[in-house]
Parts: structure tokens; C-alpha cells; sequence
């Protein structure tokens, strides 16, 4: 993987595979990457040109772009003079935002970001944890890692709530608009779930990992920091409060609009159209001239041979119109196929959310591939084994190339970053729904006899597909990186959906 891209694949539900890529902006007033995704797919799924069009892959993809939430450790939240904290402390003292509309807005914008970054810097707290246990030597101690991010964690998020909820008093007035104080309330909520669920997840790797003396003391505090957090929503009336032998439908549908409104200061206004079209028609007018050209020379040469009103000249008049059309329609078909080539499907204009920015371009296209068409690096990280080639009988994988053209402008970045902490990339969130692959296999479960203790028995087997995705990424400008970065993920797919994915190595 580049370091300029990061990337992350996961099962969304039961259907859908989330695909998140990070486009880092480099050091230069434009960065161009390219991605190109491969689809390696078995023959007996079914699917083909002929029977899966761009119209079906489009309609089982879903774009979100967003900028790229800015990256803050937990304890300078409180600290760091860009945090968003800190400037909504300093909006508050000026003592002026009431009146002011502008900093009315900017006020909602870093309330709703500090619990977007918030929910990031946890995100990067526990990948750290989890990074330093895996990379652990056999018999090495962590505690000591374990000790210090769990105490990192405990101050950190009670240094930032105490601060935070010091501003109730300034926004629980009178003469505070509405909007407000909603946003207050909801950051609030949002904050105090990311604390539970990170001390609840801390807690687990305290218990699992963590074998030293000060394992029980750690435990108490974590379990004391999740009460106190589910005390604190209860007290200011927030419905999210998970309740034993309730179905917590409202916890449920509280966490996901909140999660929501809080990425909401990151979306972005996107136009999305059909590439080339103006010279797809330009091309198609020249092919129609090309045909007219034809008839017309053939009837002026037969008109000059025979004259007018005579059999032959009626002849050759069809003959020229029959030619024509087909003239026309090979034209079509071959300026089609050299524009597939050089142009995309679709076309992403990426501006910021009040549109004045153009921050990037995205562009989009598809098209089913030969093998010998797949550049040599990413064959090899697929890495075909000889029972893939006896699964397709030997007429090899059908092969889908998803690729996309990323365009970001440094410039207009800067523009939208005046009033929060530095924007420094794209996310590019793709959800690809796999049903229509699930149409033409096997029962899941199959029940295969055999004999066990010396009786006849029967015994459950799993029918799975394999579904290979490789992913190999560019830089184009600037030429950073010379260095081609490939990647795969094997799907494993049943007649349900989608059993798992595993991270391949390359």
C-alpha cells in the first residue's frame, strides 16, 4: 500500500463490502492517484458482458465522499490551539457569537467536528493497542504499552469533558438560538457514547492482555468511567441508554443519527454525470457523414452511367442505403470502442458543501477483462492456485477492472480550512452490493453421508464461492512514488450473502 492511500475492506451487512480509501493531499497544487480495482470471479456465478452491463455494476455501487476527518491525539483536545474545542472556547469568550451569523455557523461546524475527531482519534488509539500486541514478539510484555494508553485514555477524556460541559451555562440560555444549543446537546450525547464504547472496548483488552498488578485498578476505573458516562446521558434526559431486557431500538436509532450528524460537517456537494458525451455525439455525427458520403458517390456514379428513372440506377440507390446503414453502424461501434478506451463512464465534480470550491474530480469506469489483459504485478498478487483453474474448468476467472481517476486541488483545500483544523485529504467510501452474484449458486448447507464409529451418519458441509479483490494503486502526479502498491482481499460468498473476508498477503 502506498503511504499516500490507506485503505480499508469490511463487510457493511450481509450484502454489501465496503470498500474506504484515503486520498492523502501531497505536496503540490494538484495530487492525481489512480486505483484500479479487480474483480475475480468464478465462471459459475454467471456473470459476463452479456449478462452484467455498466448499467447493473453502477447500480450496485453507492459513492459517499467526504473530506478526511483532521487527525488529533486524545489529550490535545484540550490543549492544541486549532482543536476544535478550543475554538469553540475562544468563540464563547469573545462574547459577540449571539449577534453574529457567521460565528453562529462556525460554532455548529467545530461543535459537530470536534465529535467527528473525537471518534477518529479513539478509532487511532485503539489501532495503536492493537498494532503493538500483534507486532508483540512471543513471550514480550505489553503491559507496559497498555499501561500507558489506558492511563492516556483516562485523562484524556476527563480533561475534554470537564471542559466541554463548562460551556452548559453559556449555551443553556435564554437568548441562545436554538440551533445552538441542539448542537451542544448532541455533541454531548455523541461524546459520551464514543467514551462508553471505548471504555467498554478497553476494558476487554485490559482483561485479555493486560496480566500485571494494576489489572483490577484499571478495570475499576474503566467500568467506573462507562457508568458515569450512561449516568450522564440519563440525568440530561438523552435517549441513548442501553436497558437490560429492553430491545434498545431508540439506543440503536439515537448512535446512528448522531454519527451522522456529526460527519455532516464533512460532506461534501457532488455532481455526478456521463463522461464525453458531447464528443461521443460528435464522433457518432462523423460516422453518419462517412455513411452518407458512401451513398451519395455510389448514386452519383450510377446516375452518370445509366441515368435517372432506370433499373440500375434504382438497384444501386438501395444497395448505397443498405451499405449506408451498416457503414454508419460499424463506425458507431468502432468510435465506441476507441472512446471506452481513452474516456470514463462517469464523471464526479467534488466542490465543497456550499459549492464554491471545486476541491477534485473523480472519474469512474468499468469493463469485463482478459487475463492476459491484467497487468503482470496484479496477476501475481492474486496468486491463482491450480484448483481455481479446476474450479473454472479451465477457461479461467471472469475478470471485472473497476477503476477510478482521483484529481485533488491543493488551493482550494486551503480555502475551506480557514476556520477548522487543516484538511488534508478525500475519504472515498464505496459500497458494492453483491446480489447478483448469489443468484446462481448452491444450496449453503449440504448434508454428505459418512461413517462415524462404525455407523452411518451424516454430517453438514459448507458450500462456499470465492470472490478475489485486487487492488493496485498509483500516483500520478506528483511523481512521488515510483513504486507500484497492490493488495488483496479474498470474499467468501454463499447463497446468504456474505460469510466473511480475509486480508491476503501479497
Amino acid at each position: 500500500m502506498l503511504h499516500t492511500i490507506q485503505q480499508a475492506i469490511n463487510p457493511h451487512d450481509r450484502y454489501q463490502i465496503e470498500i474506504k480509501l484515503d486520498y492523502k493531499l501531497l505536496d503540490d497544487n494538484k495530487t492525481n492517484y489512480r486505483v484500479y480495482t479487480y474483480f475475480f470471479l468464478p465462471q459459475s456465478l454467471g456473470i459476463s458482458k452479456e449478462s452484467y452491463h455498466k448499467s447493473d455494476f453502477y447500480r450496485d455501487v453507492q459513492n459517499y465522499i467526504r473530506l478526511k476527518t483532521p487527525d488529533l491525539d486524545l489529550h490535545a483536545f484540550t490543549k492544541q490551539a486549532d482543536s476544535p474545542l478550543t475554538a469553540v472556547h475562544r468563540i464563547v469568550k469573545a462574547g459577540s457569537w449571539q449577534q453574529d451569523i457567521a460565528l453562529k455557523t462556525q460554532l455548529v461546524n467545530h461543535l459537530k467536528l470536534l465529535s467527528a475527531m473525537l471518534k477518529t482519534a479513539m478509532r487511532e488509539h485503539f489501532h495503536f493497542i492493537y498494532k503493538r500486541i500483534e507486532e508483540a514478539p512471543d513471550g514480550a510484555k505489553v503491559h507496559r504499552i497498555i499501561h500507558n494508553l489506558v492511563e492516556a485514555f483516562l485523562a484524556g477524556t476527563e480533561a475534554m469533558t470537564i471542559s466541554y460541559r463548562a460551556l452548559f451555562g453559556e449555551f443553556n440560555l435564554p437568548g441562545v438560538d436554538a440551533e445552538i444549543f441542539t448542537a451542544y446537546s448532541l455533541t454531548d450525547e455523541y461524546i459520551s457514547l464514543l467514551i462508553e464504547e471505548a471504555a467498554i472496548e478497553m476494558y476487554q483488552i485490559v482483561n485479555d492482555h493486560l496480566k500485571s498488578a494494576k489489572q483490577g485498578q484499571f478495570k475499576s476505573q474503566l467500568r467506573a468511567r462507562a457508568a458515569k458516562e450512561s449516568k450522564h446521558r440519563r440525568a440530561m434526559g438523552y435517549g441513548s441508554v442501553l436497558k437490560e431486557g429492553d430491545d434498545n431500538e431508540t439506543y440503536v436509532f439515537r448512535a446512528s443519527v448522531l454519527k451522522k450528524y456529526a460527519a455532516s460537517v464533512l460532506y461534501l456537494s457532488t455532481a455526478v454525470h456521463r463522461e464525453g458525451r458531447g464528443t461521443e455525439q460528435i464522433l457518432y455525427a462523423i460516422a453518419a457523414g462517412l455513411s452518407m458520403i458512401f451513398a451519395t458517390v455510389v448514386a452519383f456514379y450510377f446516375q452518370s452511367i445509366y441515368g435517372n428513372l432506370t433499373v440500375p440506377f434504382f438497384t444501386a440507390l438501395v444497395i448505397g442505403y443498405m451499405f449506408k446503414d451498416r457503414i454508419k453502424e460499424l463506425a458507431r461501434d468502432l468510435f465506441s470502442a476507441k472512446l471506452q478506451d481513452r474516456l470514463y463512464d462517469r464523471r464526479t465534480d467534488i466542490r465543497s458543501l456550499d459549492g464554491k470550491h471545486k476541491l477534485g474530480v473523480l472519474r469512474e469506469k468499468v469493463s469485463f477483462v482478459q487475463e492476459k489483459d491484467v497487468p503482470r504485478p496484479a496477476l501475481k498478487a492474486r496468486n491463482k492456485d491450480f484448483f481455481a483453474d479446476l474450479a473454472n474448468a479451465g477457461r479461467g476467472e471472469t475478470i471485472i477492472c473497476y477503476t477510478k481517476d482521483v484529481v485533488l486541488y491543493a488551493d482550494a483545500f486551503g480555502k475551506v480550512s480557514v476556520d477548522t483544523p487543516t484538511m488534508t485529504g478525500l475519504n472515498d467510501i464505496t459500497r458494492y452490493d453483491v446480489r447478483r452474484f448469489l443468484k446462481k449458486m448452491a444450496e449453503p448447507v449440504q448434508e454428505r453421508p459418512c461413517i462415524i464409529n462404525d455407523e452411518l451418519a451424516t454430517v453438514p458441509t459448507h458450500k462456499v464461492y470465492h470472490l478475489n479483490l485486487i487492488s493496485r494503486y498509483r500516483v500520478l502526479q506528483p511523481q512521488v512514488e515510483k513504486e507500484k502498491s497492490h493488495t488483496r482481499v479474498r470474499v467468501i460468498l454463499n447463497q446468504k450473502g456474505i460469510k466473511r473476508l480475509e486480508q491476503v498477503a501479497v
